[in-house]
């Protein structure tokens, strides 16, 4: 399985994975099921959904990097069989499968499948919701809506009001297109809507008593209305730009966009696809006019979108539409100019320009279209799709699961972490990568104050410091030597890290 294969290859190292594995990991050595620590402190930035699975997976397979991904990848496949099963429900098999093809080849939707992060949880259950949702407004089915109550609550788990809020709108745009007033407007609503509360709420309420409202104020404004209002941690951008994120995810066959919107009265022709237009619509609109824009923000949208794209390819397919061949053009031009600009981007990048050749590897895929295009002149589109599919998941095997782990293997916590798991005493200065604390069995104190840094090292024979370049000045007066610097993999920051030994 793709999603599963060198799931641990990689370290912990990106800034949210390494707070969120050592979230979790702090909260089972405490036995504390309710409130989010990192490195000792509260953690509000995200509810606890994920730290769930992450804590039950490491009592499966301990603490490590495999363990922290494992259930983002379990919640992958999840994703792949609950848009397969309603879309065949909804539509036909050959559909379904097309429509899970797009998501399987998708080096996006695999990518943050691999992820120790919340999204893969969020991205799950609301796929979940909405198929279920849709099936009762269709069918009047109240065990469906009974599954979206449930798969939503959990989604509200993973990430917050906005699993609740644009699901529910999507729906509601939909009962008003369609008039289905008398569906939406019921009692059964009632009890739906108490499953959902006994789900979601009373973790939220446990927290909220055991931090003081802490949790609750600090989630709810600085990590959910802040982020709309004002681009946080640098994550900005123009309006265009998460509708780019969405265009770019869903490559390779995001290419028949182009044909899709030439034969869109026919794709459209039914009730899934426009429902599944209005869930994409939804959640690209909301979060073009949010002003924190991520690649990972629109994701939930992926299953719909595909459900669209693989509507269309499964009609090409049996002959309904037809199509020009420019979208097999498209993705041998995206497999040849990614490993050109890989190589160039790595050659800049100081602690990883020696590896900038392994970039290369992955022009395997464009040498295979080649070869295709040589040996088949004029084949079907039968032939065409499958081809692509099997280039491209090779194109996805070889940069997910080698160059990307071989890479991120030369950051900062990988090439220093052995030396300082050698000294008693760390102390943090300012900021420092949140991995080293994964990859430590203590809590680093820090500190934001010279004088106060100073105080503890007064107090330690041997210690080390970590912090940034940005702060350097602080230490002009200061006997530290310097053992390591670092540039931060493929980000701005660089990393220090000083040794102290207390003067005889």
């Amino acid at each position: 399985m793709i999603l599963l294969f060198r799931l641990g290859a990689t370290p912990i190292y990106i800034l949210d994975e390494a707070k969120n594995a050592e979230c979790a990991r702090e909260m089972l050595e405490h036995n504390d099921w309710i409130t989010p620590v990192f490195n000792g402190i509260l953690r509000t930035d995200k509810p606890p959904l994920h730290y769930f699975f992450m804590m039950t997976a490491y009592k499966m397979f301990g603490y490590n990097a495999f363990a922290a991904r494992f259930f983002s990848a379990v919640m992958g496949i999840l994703t792949v069989v609950v848009t397969y099963l309603y879309t065949k429900k909804l539509l036909n098999a050959f559909a379904a499968f097309c429509s899970t093809l797009v998501l399987v080849c998708s080096s996006h939707f695999l990518f943050e499948f691999r992820l120790a992060v919340p999204d893969p949880y969020l991205i799950f259950f609301i796929t979940l919701g909405l198929f279920s949702g849709f099936v009762w407004l269709q069918q009047n089915n109240f065990k469906q809506l009974i599954i979206a109550a449930v798969a939503l609550a959990f989604a509200t788990l993973a990430k917050g009001p906005v699993a609740i809020v644009l699901p529910g709108l999507s729906l509601l745009i939909w009962v008003i297109v369609k008039k289905k007033w008398q569906t939406f407007f019921t009692w059964k609503l009632i009890p739906a809507f108490l499953v959902y509360l006994l789900i979601a709420a009373p973790w939220y309420y446990a927290v909220y008593k055991a931090t003081n409202g802490e949790w609750i104020k600090s989630f709810f404004l600085d990590h959910n209305l802040n982020r709309f209002a004002d681009p946080q941690e640098g994550h900005g951008g123009l309006f265009i730009i998460t509708l780019l994120f969405v265009l770019l995810g869903l490559l390779p066959f995001m290419s028949f966009l182009g044909e899709l919107i030439k034969k869109r009265a026919y794709v459209f022709s039914n009730e899934v696809a426009q429902f599944c237009a209005i869930v994409a619509l939804a959640f690209v609109v909301f979060f073009s006019v949010a002003s924190t824009k991520l690649p990972n923000y629109p994701m939930p949208c992926y299953p719909f979108a595909a459900v669209i794209l693989g509507t269309f390819i499964a009609s090409l397919l049996n002959g309904e539409v037809t199509s020009k061949k420019y979208p097999f053009y498209i993705v041998f031009a995206v497999t040849l100019i990614l490993p050109l600009v890989g190589y160039f981007v790595i050659g800049q990048e100081v602690e990883a320009k020696n590896m900038s050749w392994i970039a290369l590897l992955l022009l395997i895929t464009p040498a295979m279209f080649i070869g295709y295009m040589i040996i088949t002149r004029q084949g079907s589109w039968a032939k065409h799709i499958g081809f692509i599919a099997f280039a491209y998941s090779t194109f996805n095997l070889i940069g997910l699961h080698y160059v990307y782990p071989a890479l991120y293997n030369k950051n900062p916590v990988s090439k220093t972490i052995d030396k300082v798991k050698q000294y008693p005493n760390i102390y943090g200065y300012k900021i420092f990568n949140p991995a080293y604390r994964f990859y430590l069995d203590k809590n680093i104190p820090v500190t934001d104050d010279i004088q106060e840094l100073s105080h503890w090292l007064d107090s330690t024979p041997n210690a080390l410091i970590i912090t940034r370049t940005e702060y350097m000045e602080s230490f002009k007066q200061t006997h530290l030597q310097e053992i390591a610097r670092h540039h931060d993999i493929f980000e701005l920051p660089v990393t220090i890290i000083l040794e102290h030994h207390a003067r005889p």
